[in-house]
């Protein structure tokens, strides 16, 4: 038995010295209490061997050992490694395996380090540094811990899925329940809000897993993607049990339909123009049911007329639209600046525009039922729209348009007929006896001949036409000719006082009470005579006035 020596420093502080026969050249002194060193093969590995000594503390060693230096600390009780830094120590090989140990940092860990073995121990994740460290160890034991899928240590969690699939299935066993994890996925719990996040972000995939992992709190990360529509066709296991879905930094250009279990929707930055009605509704249901939280921003948003109703949806939900107020439209409008009218200033309602129009409709046919034979023959006599207005004219062509019937005492009435209907745009042929019959004929042959030539009879009646004996006849005649040619007309124009038709013979009467007949005092007299005259064609060639309505 080595006694120790106890040597007493001034400050009064103890310090225990041991004597032992044998010194290492690799540390420069014995071999740690309780410990063991050798040199194995000719490589001359120093190897500290510290097994099975329940130990509770990290042994003392120098940080510069020579040769390749292994410690072996298996099957100890010790709870934490040394308190002073290893960075800088030159041990390469660390095995601890079956100890107590819960937490390692960093400094703790040897820099030249080829082979770390922590299994058995009551480790539940490393520090992001820890893993980016033991990423780069050759060898690394680490099974047989209670490994949890905190979201803390996110970043182990995923070298722990590539190195040992079933440690990783083991810890989401742990805290979910269950052990899937899409591939290329990372999922974990966090520990205060009790998520449990399927990380699947940054990874360039263009549609979401088939398949999820179903669990309570679930949550979607599937940012800075290539996402480009969420449709009815997708078909995803387990999507309606998440409750939060991000989609941040994708190319979506459509969503039409989300988990029903949704509570957090993040949809920003994306290349949305609308949410359709469905979807509208939806949320419309989950805000009344829950604390919907929403993101919208940073997409282009339609903002017109036609989507009012999606403009209506922002307003309506505006408490959980959390970033609404940075929201723009497609042309940089803010949302929160616009009301319904800048998008709609000149907005009616449909049926005002239906009604109004029926109403302008209904009056404007009322109107030309009364006056369209007022407009046609206004517009005839103007020599406007004429290939509408314009009667074509049957039958066989004759010497005159029109015979002018009259008592030789009214000659002074004809003047203003000839200067009308000749001499006007019309340019009618007219016949009448002062200038067209013949001396020496026959008065009854002249009457005849210019029935017959004619393709109308006017008759001037008059009270002296009335009491003319020759008027009687050219009446007689001119509506026997109308009788047997359906395309000859008698046009009858009563003058001031012939009034009572009572006193008039019973042909004169019959035909006057049966027939239509124009009146001379009439204000649209001469409209009415013009487009009740035959109708001439005027050719290309003649100096009338015309007007094209041909498209």
């Amino acid at each position: 038995m080595i006694k120790p020596k106890i040597k007493e420093h001034t400050n009064e502080i103890k310090i225990t010295e041991f004597d032992n026969p044998v010194h290492f050249h690799h540390i420069k002194g014995p071999c740690p209490k309780s410990c063991t060193c050798c040199v194995k093969g000719s490589e001359e590995q120093f190897i500290i061997n510290c097994t099975s000594k329940a130990l509770k503390t990290f042994p003392a060693l120098p940080n510069k050992i020579l040769g390749e230096p292994s410690l072996l600390l298996d099957n100890n009780l010790i709870e934490t490694l040394s308190t002073s830094s290893l960075r800088n120590s030159t041990l390469r090989e660390l095995h601890i395996k079956n100890n107590s140990l819960t937490h390692i940092h960093l400094d703790q860990l040897p820099s030249n380090l080829r082979a770390l073995d922590i299994r058995q121990n009551n480790f539940t994740g490393l520090d992001d540094d820890v893993t980016q460290f033991i990423s780069k160890v050759s060898k690394v034991q680490l099974i047989e811990n209670p490994w949890q899928c905190s979201c803390k240590f996110t970043k182990f969690l995923a070298y722990l899925k590539k190195v040992n699939l079933t440690e990783y299935k083991a810890a989401l066993r742990r805290c979910s329940g269950q052990e899937y994890c899409p591939d290329l996925c990372t999922c974990c719990k966090e520990e205060e809000s009790q998520r449990f996040i399927i990380n699947c972000s940054n990874l360039g995939l263009p549609e979401i897993p088939a398949v999820l992992p179903i669990t309570e709190n679930a949550t979607l990360l599937f940012e800075n993607n290539n996402l480009q529509t969420l449709d009815n066709s997708t078909k995803i296991k387990g999507f309606n049990q998440m409750k939060e879905l991000h989609l941040r930094y994708n190319n979506l250009t459509t969503v039409e339909f989300l988990p029903e279990s949704i509570q957090l929707l993040d949809i920003r930055n994306n290349s949305l123009k609308i949410l359709n009605e469905s979807v509208r509704e939806f949320l419309t249901q989950k805000s009344n049911m829950t604390d919907l939280t929403i993101f919208i921003s940073g997409n282009n948003w339609t903002c017109h007329c036609k989507e009012i109703r999606f403009f209506r949806f922002t307003k309506n939900l505006a408490e959980n639209i959390k970033d609404l107020c940075k929201t723009e439209c497609h042309d940089y409008r803010l949302f929160v600046s616009l009301e319904e009218i800048d998008l709609c200033p000149e907005k009616i309602p449909g049926y005002v525009i239906y009604f109004t129009s029926f109403i302008i409709l209904s009056c404007l046919l009322s109107f030309l039922q009364c006056y369209w034979k007022s407009i046609v023959m206004w517009l005839y006599e103007k020599r406007l729209f004429l290939k509408l207005t314009t009667r074509l004219e049957k039958g066989t062509e004759t010497k005159y348009d029109c015979f002018l019937a009259y008592c030789h005492k009214d000659s002074h009435l004809v003047s203003e007929y000839v200067e009308r209907l000749e001499h006007g745009r019309n340019r009618l042929r007219l016949c009448f006896y002062e200038r067209d019959w013949l001396a020496g004929e026959p008065i009854p042959d002249c009457i005849c001949h210019s029935v017959e030539n004619s393709k109308c009879i006017v008759i001037l009646m008059t009270k002296n036409f009335l009491k003319s004996v020759w008027g009687r006849l050219e009446f007689r005649l001119a509506l026997h000719a109308t009788s047997k040619d359906q395309y000859k007309r008698l046009i009858v124009i009563i003058y001031p006082g012939v009034e009572n038709f009572d006193e008039l013979d019973g042909e004169l009467k019959s035909y006057l009470k049966l027939n239509t007949y124009l009146i001379r005092n009439d204000a649209n007299f001469w409209n009415k005579l013009i487009y009740a005259l035959p109708h001439k064609m005027i050719d290309e060639d003649e100096e009338i006035e015309m007007v094209n309505i041909e498209t």
